[in-house]
């Protein structure tokens, strides 16, 4: 728990390191390349100077030999002559002329000896000056003779040399500008995280399940997550609230038959009567063997839920399936005196499961009878469009109050007004399942007082194997 309580903190740290780690990087990469474009653009300059000045040099010469390059340079500026150094070599490497300023003449005497230029060769050496240097080209004469002309030009070396000491003054407060910056954003970026984070600390700590994150409005990623984690509490919740009301419904009905199993076992260990004793241990069995199907039935759910149920698909007609669960419910409904009523199309045909069909079917007109009063009518009536087959069962019973119609699909949810009817709430959640494994769906329309219509649709077409995560078995 501890290390939980500043991952937040070690996060926007680690994101806001990352962030100035990238910005000084991106201020080093521009400083490059603005130092060696800075450095080219000198250099160039520099050189541009000298060449203009070997190519005058040049015409000199070829206008009149060494004589012509002595009279031109004797009409030189104080300046000039201090700033400008011409040399001539002969073929056979004899000196034969020599223009340099007195303070570097030693030097410049010797400077490329050796050196055979091909095109245009660059030579650069310090100057006697103070933060001068000497930026020297050499070139080869058509008579063979080797001319090198150059100028004293600023170090450039010095003036780059201020250029970096102005970067890394001016890189420091940026840096921490931008760490400040990046600091201030991940904070503020992180917040909705941070919120997430207090969200579930609470519901650790308290277990209340109402706790919501603020929605922080910014239409990105984040927003997302927020209104993502919103909704997963939000259906957590109702799972949560779903599963304790399951458990008490659970409990109310395993209730029931074991104390109703408890009572026979009592009276047949009391009783001397032979019969009396037969008929309580029936009644014992008949309540053991009710409470084992429900366990099955609950059983079954887990089982379903785990893997995936396979559909054993053919096409047939519906009306001799209606017709078996007619004969099968007639007793209970004679019993109420309703009237149930047919009307199927003997020819009209179904691709479905043929036994999860038929228990589909018995779960609707089941709980119609159950929750039809006397003297009532249930209907079931079959429509064969070209897409699918839109099964109805409807019946003029208590109906169901608006409130529960989103829940009733729901596994083991019981609505108040059924609870006097013997039942795990499951049958319903049977139907529904059944019909969308066969790739339909299931809904119902209900008015309190006036009853129910139940529809169950199946697509005409082959539909391939789907899995159901409901029970088997079991009713409403």
């Amino acid at each position: 728990m501890r290390r939980t309580n500043f991952e937040p903190l070690g996060f926007s740290l680690r994101l806001n390191l990352w962030y100035t780690g990238f910005f000084i990087a991106a201020a080093v990469l521009l400083f490059l390349f603005a130092y060696l474009l800075l450095m080219r653009e000198f250099r160039e300059i520099d050189r541009e100077i000298v060449r203009d000045k070997l190519a005058v040099c040049s015409a000199w010469y070829h206008e009149g030999g060494i004589p012509a390059l002595s009279m031109h340079f004797q009409n030189e500026s104080g300046w000039e002559k201090e700033s400008t150094f011409l040399k001539v070599v002969g073929a056979h490497d004899q000196l034969e002329f020599l223009r340099s300023p007195e303070k570097d003449e030693a030097m410049l005497t010797h400077l490329g000896a050796g050196v055979q230029p091909t095109d245009i060769d660059w030579l650069s050496m310090p100057s006697s000056e103070q933060h001068m240097v000497w930026t020297v080209a050499m070139t080869r004469m058509p008579d063979g003779s080797i001319m090198a002309v150059g100028r004293t030009t600023e170090n450039r070396d010095e003036m780059l040399r201020h250029f970096k000491s102005i970067f890394l003054f001016v890189i420091v407060p940026v840096v921490v500008t931008g760490f400040l910056g990046g600091a201030f954003i991940t904070y503020r970026a992180l917040g909705p995280i941070r919120s997430i984070i207090g969200a579930v600390r609470g519901i650790i700590q308290t277990g209340n399940m109402h706790a919501r994150v603020r929605d922080p409005q910014t239409q990105d990623e984040i927003n997302e997550l927020v209104t993502l984690f919103n909704r997963m509490l939000e259906r957590n919740e109702k799972l949560i609230g779903a599963m304790r009301d399951s458990l008490d419904n659970v409990a109310h009905d395993l209730r029931t038959p074991l104390t109703r199993l408890q009572t026979g076992a009592q009276l047949a260990l009391q009783n001397e009567d032979p019969e009396q004793i037969k008929e309580s241990l029936a009644d014992a069995v008949e309540e053991a063997e009710r409470l084992n199907a429900m366990l099955c039935t609950i059983m079954d759910i887990s089982e379903v839920e785990a893997g995936a149920l396979k559909l054993d698909l053919e096409t047939f007609e519906l009306r001799p399936i209606v017709d078996i669960l007619l004969e099968l419910y007639d007793e209970v409904a004679q019993e109420k005196n309703i009237t149930v009523v047919a009307d199927i199309d003997p020819s009209g045909q179904i691709t479905a499961d043929r036994s999860r069909l038929q228990l589909l079917l018995a779960n609707l007109l089941d709980n119609a009878l159950k929750y039809t009063p006397n003297g009532g009518r249930v209907g079931i009536e079959a429509q064969f469009l070209p897409t699918e087959v839109r099964i109805e069962v409807r019946d003029t019973g208590i109906g169901i109050d608006t409130a529960d119609l989103p829940r009733i699909w729901d596994r083991l949810y019981r609505a108040d007004k059924s609870r006097s009817q013997r039942g795990l709430g499951l049958g319903l959640s049977l139907v529904k399942a059944f019909a969308e494994a066969h790739g339909g769906k299931a809904i119902v329309s209900s008015e309190p007082g006036r009853g129910s219509v139940f529809t169950v649709t199946f697509p005409r077409k082959k539909v391939a194997e789907a899995p159901v995560a409901i029970a088997m078995a079991g009713r409403r």
